[in-house]
């Protein structure tokens, strides 16, 4: 027994560090976005059964917060990943106010009925178990409700994580058309993770559970406590990085035209445009001139708005030139610009003082992979061999 409540205090403790150093380095970062403020709010709510934890190993009672913070609060985990896929994706000034509350309804319904419940003993993380805060002799229809608590949050969970699962695939679908860059923190691949890691956990403590009927409290407490630490770990390690996704120009106050009429996780325009082949080519002369002289395509977080912003023209309106113009997407057209820059770099360096991976990144790469892979599918050859066969050339 008390290696179970040492564990538990144990859990508790890295979970509260990991959270005070990432809202720590949250607080101190030079520009805030929406999306880091439900990210706090998330980490908040993960750690509630940590603090009850180190209350309890303190020997603090402080049965008036346990009762306040509830977990019929679980509820929220749901929506806040979804307006976070959201924010990550398009200003916040785009959802209504209306719509945040109607997501939040629910939980606050269930929140009031749950502190006006007479009949109750303090809650423990293991809202499925109606005998760990009710009167099991209580047969009332609310009772009953809160008893099957766990498969409500968890249904409802599912149904966010589809809905974010379908705003991250439309994503997928638009990256090479807006960005230059498809790392995890462009594509949002991460974020698959957490309904995964939901589902996974959520199976572990079903399988303990039912494998071990009469399982102490403490145990299935503990492994409870590693679920929320899990996500814990998930979300600093990854959500402190994260930007979002609709202004990665940071030297941009306000987001371009483009930005404010349209959203990343919605495909390039393939319809016509209206614009005549003499403009399409006066278009496509100006980004070359653009590209040539300004050299934006060594930032590594270039991406179609900045491009749009810089020559006062929509986003859609670059896509297409680019589809039917040079019949390429902007991924593609910013990378070869970048593997030039590398050809030209590696002719210059002829000894050799600078890595293939210093070159990469000096010319706009940010991903060692991607480089190799886009340089082998426009030169023919890998890095190493193109470097080689210069080497010899020059000899």
């Amino acid at each position: 027994m008390l290696i179970n409540e040492n564990l538990s205090w144990e859990i508790s403790l890295v979970g509260l560090a990991l959270t005070a150093f990432t809202l720590a380095h949250l607080i101190t970062k030079p520009r805030h976005y929406a999306a880091e403020f439900l990210l706090a709010g998330w980490l908040f709510l993960l750690n509630l059964p940590f603090v009850h934890a180190a209350m309890k190993h303190f020997s603090i009672n402080a049965q008036s917060f346990i009762f306040y913070t509830n977990p019929t609060l679980n509820l929220l985990y749901g929506p806040l990943l979804y307006f976070y896929v959201t924010w990550l994706l398009r200003p916040p000034k785009q959802t209504a106010l209306s719509v945040i509350v109607w997501h939040s309804l629910p939980t606050l319904i269930l929140y009031l009925l749950f502190i006006s419940f007479s009949d109750f003993v303090p809650m423990l993380p293991s809202p499925d178990r109606s005998t760990a805060f009710f009167n099991p002799d209580n047969q009332s229809f609310f009772a009953l409700l809160f008893s099957y608590f766990g498969l409500i949050n968890g249904a409802v969970f599912l149904a966010y994580s589809i809905a974010c699962i379908r705003l991250l695939n439309r994503h997928q679908k638009a990256i090479a058309s807006i960005f230059s860059q498809n790392h995890t923190l462009i594509s949002l691949k991460w974020v698959y993770a957490l309904p995964g890691l939901f589902a996974l956990l959520v199976l572990l403590n079903l399988g303990y559970e039912g494998l071990h009927e009469n399982a102490d409290q403490l145990a299935v407490l503990n492994l409870q406590l590693l679920s929320f630490l899990s996500f814990i770990v998930l979300l600093c390690f990854f959500g402190v990085k994260q930007k979002p996704l609709y202004n990665l120009n940071p030297n941009t106050e306000k987001p371009s035209t483009a930005e404010q009429t349209t959203n990343p996780a919605q495909p390039a325009a393939t319809n016509d445009e209206g614009l005549s082949e003499q403009a399409i080519a006066q278009i496509i002369a100006d980004m070359q001139h653009y590209m040539s002289q300004q050299q934006p395509y060594l930032d590594a977080e270039f991406s179609v708005y900045s491009l749009a912003q810089a020559l006062a023209l929509p986003r859609r309106t670059l896509s297409f030139v680019l589809n039917q113009g040079l019949g390429k997407n902007f991924y593609q057209y910013v990378n070869e610009f970048r593997i030039e820059e590398v050809k030209r770099q590696l002719q210059a360096d002829k000894a050799k003082k600078h890595t293939l991976l210093d070159l990469a990144f000096q010319s706009g790469f940010k991903s060692k992979s991607s480089f190799n892979s886009l340089f082998k599918q426009h030169c023919g050859v890998t890095p190493s061999q193109y470097r080689k066969g210069l080497a010899e050339t020059q000899a």
